[in-house]
């Protein structure tokens, strides 16, 4: 028998599996339901899914065995999550924050945005829709482009126009209505030079960093006299107040206006020739006009309230909707985007309808 010596034991270094850590990328087309299937089949707190989802890109699980990350990678993505797996402690530089907004442009598609938005946010489609008719549109706070791009592929073309705004980066509007004389006080003290405070107590103010705004925020204490607003959000309408003469081509040019309506146009002034215009480009914008020596004039309508006058309508169509009475009758004043998406729906199964009054 030989003696085990002659056969000395070797030791072999032991092979350890690849570290990799599993990122997500980008909610994609999974709905919100996908972040409590992850949190239970990863066993991690849902708010940690539900940050790694909306502010893709995100580290969900870290110092796994390769094999182990793809085939995670793999699963999750069939539920439409975009995942990929990375090396291990590679560095992960965080998307900044954004807030999102939407205005709806296509109202044929109301009933198609309102599915895809309500799947995508986690809530009924009327109430998805809800979002987008309530100024200014605010959808979803402190996400990061990748959701914003998910969402925008998830839309149908052409039929919203979404906004993101960084907060940090922003600049707010403050719009304060019916101030205490204590509270007017504490915002003259904040205003730059040269802004009035009604006898009424109302302001408004632009351009206000985010800190400043907080601030004013909370020492005014006054959530229903007071909106601060990220101007990103604000759209204006530019009404044509005089043109002269020889301005026809020009107004074509800059509004759409066929030159042979000009005429009849002049005679109406003031009227409304662009609407949605946004705070970034409402400078350049006016100064195109004037420019042509086109005077116009900048409304704000982001916070414009319309009634409607349904001077006739077919039976039962007004209940259908949401309305009593029967036609003719007047609606209750409304939020603009909601009463134009409304006239449209009435004037398209055969009503007669007259926008009224429009207050801000």
């Amino acid at each position: 028998m030989l003696e085990s010596s002659v056969y000395p034991s070797v030791a072999y270094p032991s092979v350890e599996p690849e570290a990799a850590d599993l990122l997500i990328t980008s909610i994609g087309n999974a709905s919100p339901r996908a972040a409590s299937v992850l949190s239970q089949a990863l066993e991690l707190p849902v708010e940690t899914v539900v940050d790694a989802l909306y502010r893709a890109p995100a580290r969900l699980l870290a110092n796994l065995p390769a094999t182990d990350a793809a085939r995670l990678a793999a699963l999750i993505g069939t539920l439409g999550v975009e995942a990929e797996v990375a090396p291990a402690g590679a560095a992960l530089v965080r998307a900044p924050p954004m807030d999102l907004a939407g205005e709806l442009l296509d109202l044929d598609a109301a009933d198609a945005v309102s599915t895809v938005l309500g799947r995508f946010l986690g809530m009924e489609p009327a109430a998805a829709l809800n979002l987008l008719l309530t100024p200014p549109g605010v959808i979803l706070g402190a996400v990061t482009e990748a959701t914003v791009r998910a969402l925008e592929a998830a839309l149908p073309p052409g039929a919203v126009r979404l906004t993101a705004s960084r907060p940090d980066q922003a600049r707010f509007a403050l719009f304060a209505s019916n101030l205490s004389h204590l509270q007017v006080g504490v915002l003259r003290q904040r205003l730059p030079a040269g802004t009035d405070i009604s006898t009424g107590g109302s302001a408004t103010v632009f351009d206000l960093p985010r800190g400043e705004a907080d601030a004013l925020w909370r020492r005014l204490k006054a959530p229903e006299q007071v909106r601060i607003v990220d101007q990103a959000f604000l759209r204006f309408t530019l009404e044509l107040v005089a043109a002269p003469a020889e301005a026809a081509a020009a107004l074509e040019t800059l509004a759409g206006v066929p030159v042979e309506d000009f005429d009849l146009l002049r005679q109406a002034l003031p009227v409304p020739i662009e609407a949605g215009v946004a705070f970034a480009d409402l400078e350049d914008r006016m100064a195109a006009y004037a420019e042509a020596g086109l005077t116009v004039r900048a409304e704000l309508e982001t916070f414009s309230y319309q009634a409607l006058d349904v001077l006739s309508a077919p039976a039962g169509l007004l209940a259908q909707l949401g309305l009593s009475g029967v036609a003719p009758v007047s609606t209750e004043l409304m939020p603009r985007p909601r009463a134009l998406l409304l006239r449209h729906r009435l004037e398209a199964a055969g009503a007669e309808v007259l926008f009224s009054e429009v207050r801000a």
